[in-house]
């Protein structure tokens, strides 16, 4: 496993620094990334999926076995919980080209863009923004058996780079942020985190809707000269016809 530095994401087995990635907002969430300059960390126990931090039965085996030996002061359930509300997530899917079926999951409306960036401009983008933290770039696993004894969960967080099979299809890339070892007040725990990244060294295209009207295209350059981001703007391929 690769040494984790604090603020320096480390990038996880079966990614490279090429590795394309792409991100679909629609225009709200678009353009609040132009104008902050921000990624959104979801914190872990935000999430729909209810197997969103679940621990496998040997980790609940360890920590039980912690708990009684008092080498912890955490039941699993608190443990599990403190977790999840300690691991923050920014998700990303994986591919060389758009997919109609994350437009439709994810753009929801014709109104919508799809950023691409690379592993390896992601890693630097997050770098600059000096968070001291563990993070990590992890390419999800999908598996059959949440009680498959081959998952690695060292360190904990790593709970959040899998998933089930139902979710294969998502192709997903997390940003994990590991903030375990923090202390918290229970009622004052953010819904998420946000981090200031140089939109310059993030954006590697700006893809708009393939469902967009022309319009919709023309503002979206517009917009993004206006914020000095010099990333190529362009309809989705899918849009067109095929010669």
């Amino acid at each position: 496993m690769a040494v984790i530095f604090k603020g320096v994401p480390s990038i996880g087995k079966g990614l490279t620094e090429d590795t394309v990635l792409w991100r679909y907002l629609d225009a709200a969430k678009f353009l609040d990334l132009l104008h902050n300059g921000t990624l959104f960390f979801c914190r872990g126990d935000q999430f729909a999926d209810k197997y969103e931090g679940a621990f496998t039965e040997s980790i609940k085996h360890a920590i039980e076995e912690a708990f009684r030996k008092n080498q912890i002061n955490s039941s699993v359930a608190e443990f599990k919980n403190q977790l999840r509300q300690r691991v923050f997530v920014n998700c990303w899917h994986a591919s060389s080209d758009d997919s109609m079926a994350m437009w439709s999951l994810y753009g929801k409306s014709s109104a919508a863009v799809a950023i691409t960036t690379t592993v390896g401009r992601l890693r630097d983008s997050i770098k600059v923004a000096k968070l001291q933290y563990a993070i990590n770039i992890a390419k999800v696993e999908y598996v059959k058996h949440w009680r498959d004894p081959e998952l690695v969960f060292k360190p904990y967080s790593n709970v959040f780079a899998y998933k089930l099979k139902a979710y294969e299809y998502e192709k997903e890339v997390r940003v994990i942020i590991d903030r375990f070892h923090e202390d918290f007040d229970a009622n004052d725990l953010p819904d998420g985190m946000s981090a200031l990244v140089p939109l310059q060294t993030l954006l590697r295209s700006i893809v708009v809707s393939p469902e967009a009207a022309q319009w919709f295209v023309n503002l979206v350059g517009d917009v993004v000269q206006k914020y000095d981001v010099s990333a190529p703007v362009h309809r989705s391929k899918l849009a067109f016809d095929p010669k």
